[in-house]
């Protein structure tokens, strides 16, 4: 174990991204020296394996001011990696990605693209430029799907080497955790949907799309989440009258209880680079019904690989159009049909555990792990 890999995030908590980078310094930690780089500090972090360096470069307000804050933060990787001397680089996310690209010295670099915000910058042509020219200065770039892969690929046409590596979770963790106790006061019946409260996760159409739905039929919408919009969300409720058919239970340490006693799990976001929720939800055998919105359509559809018309019951799951195209009622229809078919409800159940298999952390940690291997050796 001489062999020294450096992974960089600007945090280890939070997002789907942080919770996949911890997991998996536990497997890199198995065969190489690995530390976790870290500049946005964080009060609660996911546990990790190895070695954590953390940045302690205070958080700065005005365009100036956070730019100079990054330019320390590249200054102080950059002697990190001078005193540490890895043989790999491992970066995820756009801004974490440019500033391993700009520190790197003899070590490999590794980027891993998470979301359509960790290919371009979205803020103008010259950034997208820059951008594009640090990325062909990778080694390897790696996306956690065919869908930011080609997205990628289609944006800059680089011609870097460039793989899928699906995100993976820890499986055997998520169901032990699944059998804790959880002090909350749940409803009998339940819809969940474990995401951020941001504008791309669409809570607010979701809750004016079920209005009719939740106050028609004994079942209740639990959210998992928390983020800027809560006091809008939170208005919307009480707007739509549904304070006792909506739950919001902000960011659980252990929500897998939550997600295993729902009757179905919902995703109604307008893009997904993947979907941890899903894939989550499916381990614990909840049924899925999620919008066609990227990541999901290749862990609902399996070994389809024509285009379908949606809604699409595939063997996994069901997918449905993202919202406002062509909505017709679809996500509460495929509920209802889920709800009302319970030989329909254990199929799904069952063909979602084993389907969830296909993104385990062993078998991602595996696919980096090669890459690692092959790196050193060239």
């Amino acid at each position: 174990m001489n062999n020294r890999v450096l992974t960089i995030i600007p945090s280890l908590y939070d997002g789907g991204a942080e919770k996949f980078t911890a997991d998996l310094s536990f497997e890199i930690s198995k065969e190489y020296q690995n530390t976790t780089l870290i500049y946005n500090a964080t009060d609660i972090t996911y546990p990790v394996a190895g070695g954590v360096k953390t940045l302690e470069v205070p958080e700065k307000r005005g365009i100036l001011r956070r730019l100079l804050r990054q330019i320390r933060i590249k200054n102080e990787i950059k002697g990190y990696k001078t005193q540490w001397r890895p043989e790999v680089s491992i970066s995820h996310m756009l801004m974490a990605n440019m500033l391993n690209i700009i520190t790197k010295k003899e070590e490999k670099v590794i980027c891993v693209l998470h979301g359509e915000w960790s290919i371009r910058t979205g803020k103008s042509k010259v950034l997208d430029f820059i951008v594009k020219h640090y990325y062909r200065k990778a080694d390897v770039i790696i996306s956690v799907s065919e869908f930011i892969k080609n997205s990628f690929d289609q944006y800059y046409q680089l011609a870097v080497p460039h793989k899928v590596i699906h995100v993976g979770i820890d499986i055997a963790e998520i169901e032990r955790k699944a059998q804790e106790h959880l002090a909350l006061a749940l409803p009998k019946n339940y819809l969940v949907y474990v995401a951020g409260f941001r504008p791309v996760k669409n809570h607010i159409a979701l809750l004016n799309h079920l209005e009719a739905y939740l106050k028609k039929k004994d079942i209740s919408l639990v959210l998992l989440g928390d983020g800027t919009l809560r006091n809008a969300i939170e208005n919307e409720i009480s707007k739509l009258g549904l304070e006792g058919k909506v739950l919001i239970l902000g960011n659980l340490s252990n929500p897998y209880p939550v997600i295993k006693n729902a009757k179905v799990s919902v995703l109604y976001s307008s893009s997904e680079s993947f979907s941890l929720a899903v894939v989550e939800s499916m381990a614990l055998g909840v049924p899925v019904v999620a919008t066609d919105c990227g990541g999901p359509r290749e862990i609902l559809l399996g070994e389809v690989i024509h285009e379908v018309e949606l809604p699409f019951r595939s063997d996994y799951g069901v997918l449905i159009e993202k919202p406002g195209v062509k909505d017709k009622g679809y996500l509460s229809a495929e509920i209802d049909y889920l709800l009302d078919n319970k030989q329909a409800w254990s199929a799904l159940s069952e063909n979602g555990k084993k389907r969830s298999r296909n993104f385990s952390i062993q078998k991602a940690a595996a696919a980096y792990k090669e890459l690692i291997s092959t790196l050193i050796s060239s």
